[in-house]
């Protein structure tokens, strides 16, 4: 694949050189290389029929099957820009986020056909679940560029109004090899697609399997949801590659029936998307004996861009678990300032760096910044908003948001410094640190709620006075968004529950 220049190059590849390899699997139903692609040329000329084509932006709102991964694809290889949408998401949120993209055309499935049929009249509808007539015309090439958007993600909206990122041919393709090396991927594996379309990991599981001409094993929406469930169709079809956030292996940990099981197929686990409590993976790589474990940092606009590549004997259960070291192709340097820091905003320069902010240049030119690179080279750097610290032998910590850090009475507190307090509680799973009505709240998972008051009295030792929170509440579970991320806007409104201390 070293003559790829588009993000869908691959598949078109594979389907003529491995033509019966499985690209996909979903309930122990194999879609192959050449099956996959010509269902990809149904949907292309479904497209071009209806006027789709070079920049156009269309939509996808659809839970994972093999009819979007095939969308996403023959959205790309007609020229077009695609923007995937949680399907889940309120009709208000998901008619706003389409609003913002202005797309040409939405893609989605029977179940979610009424909601944009009456709201938005004006745009068109292709229900991609309904199956479309073989075409035998020939799929015509479509003049494009490397630096044509290929994808516009939206942020999760845990943090604020949700944003469009745009990424190009380029930025995704450099991205999506440098994993595919990273993991060693071979087309013998096979790889887990946990994440909805809509969140960046996707980007891996879709564009870097097919790097590798691997097969992508879709996870559907409600095996996600139900550990025991999960870690059986992990078992069952024989996954080698895992990539997901955190919670799903904290899940399977607490529920998933791991005793039972036989992980021995995994070879590597990867995870992003937040700080994953060390306890937690300590104990997964119990049933894991043969894997490596990636810790992959990168917000969307970067991609995955530094990992911490860990083994069995580097996990010891209690050490914040690093970010590690910037990947192939990635600059990395740490504040403005003419000497790199050892503590400071972790800037990011690298080809697989978003393009921009969709219809925003005023918070894209906010979010660069020009400087030179470790050879003295101007490069643009992207400021991540996340504080580093360098470490010798592990390269990079992450200590937290630069919003995140507050000034209570007088004193300035980190709350990420409080949550890896809290976490490191022998009986914390996860823990959350928000304020509310100039209180530090905080909210744990793990345990019993009779342990919250043992949890007090191990942060009285380790935090400052000024900085243990005001109340401490146990929770089952921590709300969730629609990536599997911890809800951090649903807690700040949260009213204390009976089981605080």
């Amino acid at each position: 694949m070293e003559k790829a220049v588009f993000l869908d190059d691959a598949l078109r590849h594979n389907a003529q050189t491995t033509p019966d390899a499985a690209a996909v699997r979903m309930l122990g139903r194999a879609t192959t290389y050449a099956e996959l692609d010509g269902h990809v040329d149904k949907i292309a000329h479904a497209l071009l029929d209806r006027g789709i084509g070079r920049g156009d932006r269309v939509v996808i709102c659809s839970i994972k099957s093999v009819e979007t991964i095939a969308s996403i694809y023959a959205i790309l290889r007609v020229g077009g820009t695609y923007v995937p949408i949680d399907p889940a998401a309120p009709a208000e949120r998901a008619l706003a986020q389409l609003s913002a993209a202005s797309p040409k055309m939405v893609l989605t499935d029977t179940v979610r056909l009424p909601k944009f049929s009456d709201a938005v009249p004006e745009v068109q509808l292709l229900d991609i679940s309904e199956p479309l007539p073989a075409d035998p015309r020939i799929l015509p090439i479509p003049q494009r560029d490397e630096q044509d958007p290929a994808y516009i993600l939206m942020t999760s909206g845990t943090t604020g109004t949700p944003k469009g990122i745009v990424h190009t041919h380029k930025s995704g393709l450099v991205y999506a090899k440098m994993a595919a090396d990273l993991c060693g991927l071979r087309a013998s594996d096979r790889v887990s697609h946990h994440t909805p379309v809509h969140f960046d990991m996707s980007i891996f599981d879709i564009f870097s399997t097919a790097q590798a001409g691997a097969c992508a094993v879709i996870i559907p929406e409600m095996h996600a949801k139900l550990p025991a469930t999960l870690s059986e169709l992990t078992e069952h079809e024989k996954i080698t590659v895992w990539y997901s956030v955190p919670h799903a292996l904290i899940q399977m940990v607490e529920r998933g029936a791991l005793d039972s099981r036989d992980l021995g197929g995994l070879r590597v686990v990867m995870f992003a998307g937040e700080k994953m409590p060390p306890a937690a993976l300590k104990a997964f790589s119990q049933y894991t004996p043969n894997a490596i474990f990636l810790n992959a940092y990168g917000p969307t606009e970067t991609n995955h861009c530094t990992t911490a590549k860990l083994t069995h004997a580097d996990l010891d259960g209690t050490s914040p678990i690093p970010i590690g070291h910037p990947d192939t192709g990635v600059t990395a340097r740490i504040g403005t300032e003419a000497e790199d820091a050892e503590t400071g905003e972790l800037l990011i320069a690298a080809d697989q760096v978003m393009l921009e902010y969709w219809n925003a240049p005023n918070l894209t030119d906010a979010s660069f910044c020009t400087l030179p690179d470790t050879h003295g080279v101007t490069r643009r750097f992207y400021r991540t908003g996340d504080i580093v610290r360098r470490v010798p032998d592990k390269g990079l910590i992450l200590i937290g948001r630069k919003d995140r850090q507050i000034k209570l009475r007088g004193f300035r507190i980190e709350l990420d410094e409080v949550e890896l307090a809290l976490v490191n509680a022998p009986t914390v799973t996860e823990a959350v640190a928000v304020v509310v009505s100039d209180e530090i709240r905080a909210f744990v998972t793990g345990g019993t709620p009779e342990d919250v008051v043992d949890v007090r009295s191990h942060i009285q030792g380790i935090l400052p006075r000024y900085a243990v929170p005001h109340h401490i509440t146990w929770l089952a579970d921590m709300p969730r968004t629609s990536t599997g991320k911890i809800d951090r806007a649903k807690l700040t409104g949260k009213d204390d529950e009976q089981h605080a201390a």
